[in-house]
């Protein structure tokens, strides 16, 4: 199997490598995912709203750029630029777009930020999704932030990759149902209970999260940052039997055990 790490860089290289790929950064090249790179890369100065407004420059021209940033900070400081790009194709009455993809690491202490409308969110949780994500995104054809948790990054893995916006689960189970993200999809897997485990990979569509946790009508929300996950639920909480759980990835997988033991015992 591979690590999430090397197949995450060896299809930034094959992108890299392609007449209109190219990887754009602060440090690209140098620091980071993209460090010892080849192909085309552009280095920009120390301001992560430049690096995304150089990249809208570039997909305006017909290049299919990639930003990385140092930091996950860095998206909110680029949530302007985003903004910018996402509403592109709406001003232009959809005769230009900006297929940019910003990628950034996604610590297991980090909140997921909330993203500028138009603007696509993919979380890499397992190793399988930190490439299959990139790719599915490069040819999604709008502004994608795609976020790498450390454990997709440095765990062994292989299998289907969904395409962006499908949640997907990981492990079938009719007791209750952990909805992890990020770093929580590893840690929910390891916890041996009879708990579905989904991986919302950044989905925020209330229909398709309401439609999979319906099943139990029993939810943990295992995650970085309650409130977009609470946010994407909307009007589906009618579905469940109890109230949802919140527990934060940082308190681990025996904060999840316990939750999932106590908060829903008979």
């Amino acid at each position: 199997m591979t690590l999430g790490r090397e197949a995450l860089r060896a299809a930034l290289s094959t992108h890299a490598g392609t007449p209109a790929g190219i990887l754009i950064g602060e440090g690209v090249g140098v620091v980071g995912l993209c460090a010892g790179l080849g192909g085309n890369q552009l280095r920009t100065p120390l301001s992560e709203a430049g690096s995304v407004g150089v990249a809208l420059g570039l997909a305006l021209a017909g290049r299919a750029p990639v930003v990385e940033l140092i930091d996950l900070a860095g998206v909110n400081r680029a949530a302007e630029a985003l903004a910018e790009a996402a509403d592109l194709a709406r001003r232009s009455g959809g005769a230009f777009r900006a297929p940019i993809v910003v990628v950034a690491t996604l610590p297991d202490g980090g909140v997921i930020p909330t993203l500028p409308e138009g603007v696509s969110l993919a979380v890499a949780g397992v190793p399988e999704d930190a490439a299959g994500l990139l790719t599915a995104a490069l040819a999604g054809g709008g502004p994608v932030v795609l976020l790498l948790a450390e454990a997709a990054l440095d765990e062994r893995g292989e299998g289907p990759v969904e395409p962006l916006g499908v949640p997907m689960v990981r492990r079938a189970g009719a007791g209750s149902t952990v909805l992890a993200e990020g770093a929580g999809v590893s840690l929910a897997l390891a916890v041996a209970t009879d708990a579905e485990v989904i991986d919302l990979r950044g989905c925020r569509d209330p229909a398709r999260l309401g439609a999979l946790f319906g099943r139990t009508g029993r939810v943990v929300l295992f995650g970085h940052g309650i409130e977009p996950l609470v946010a994407a639920l909307g009007e589906s909480f009618w579905r469940l039997e109890t109230r949802p759980v919140f527990v934060p990835v940082t308190a681990g997988a025996d904060a999840l055990r316990a939750a999932l033991t106590d908060s829903f015992s008979p």
